[in-house]
């Protein structure tokens, strides 16, 4: 039987959670083992910190998903909104995963043309058939084009895009160490006048940088603004952890 619903998984990866989730299971299995004590008590105490973040984790995927709090499409949503191109042009979506963020984009504005990017493979859970899929089931796959690409590398010309967003891809991005670097990548391809939405951890500065070397890479953009996630939303408390959204900011403007 054919599919009739798509497919959007969360930002969480499940391969993730459940190695966490065994090896807390694991160290709680060997705190119970007729062993030594000093070795149940380390592997208690180690088992604290694994437990804590399959909670936190398990919490998110459910958070995150339709059957909980649907707050990735409501994110989604707010991205969609500020990403207005005045309804036509060209859009690139930067880390397209499963295709959610640029479904929306293009049920919203059905005159744009738009074209995802991810580099899927490795240990993501995501894919290009995927995506091509969940756009077929939504009725707009005449108008998306997927491509894998690395965002450090962007197979475009210049100035060839009038609006681009990406969503809590930036700081995953592995061939570039220099975050930045990657930005600066994105709003090459974005044309003068263009609008940009960038979701990510950018308040993270082990990752982004404090916000003077952020600012340096939107030196030739005419307008730009960051706020806090939280600020924009309200979001449950576990979800504001940094070790999930705690430092998620978004970058918007126009070049």
């Amino acid at each position: 039987m054919s599919k009739t619903k798509p497919k959007y998984q969360t930002w969480i990866r499940i391969n993730k959670l459940l190695i966490f989730l065994m090896i807390s299971l694991l160290l709680l299995f060997t705190a119970l083992l007729p062993v030594p004590l000093f070795l149940r008590i380390f592997s208690g105490v180690i088992a604290l910190p694994f437990l804590y973040i399959t909670f936190i984790l398990s919490y998110s995927v459910y958070q995150f998903s339709a059957i909980g709090g649907n707050y990735q499409s409501k994110i989604h949503d707010l991205i969609v909104a500020e990403s207005n191109t005045n309804g036509k042009g060209k859009i690139l979506d930067i880390g397209t995963g499963s295709g959610s963020l640029i479904i929306k984009l293009a049920k919203a504005y059905p005159h744009t043309v738009l074209t995802g990017i991810d580099y899927w493979g490795g240990n993501w859970e995501y894919s290009k058939a995927q995506c091509q899929q969940n756009a077929e089931i939504e009725g707009v796959a005449e108008r998306i084009i997927f491509l894998k690409a690395s965002a450090a590398e962007l197979p475009f010309k210049s100035r060839d895009f009038d609006g681009i967003v990406s969503c809590l891809t930036f700081h995953e991005v592995r061939d570039r160490q220099d975050k930045m670097e990657v930005i600066k990548e994105a709003l090459r391809v974005l044309k003068p006048g263009g609008v940009f939405v960038f979701l990510d951890l950018f308040n993270d500065k082990k990752i982004f940088g404090d916000e003077k070397v952020i600012a340096q890479a939107f030196e030739e953009v005419l307008e730009w603004k960051q706020s806090p996630l939280a600020e924009e939303m309200k979001l449950p408390k576990l979800l504001l952890s940094r070790k999930v959204l705690g430092n998620a900011m978004i970058l918007s403007g126009k070049k």
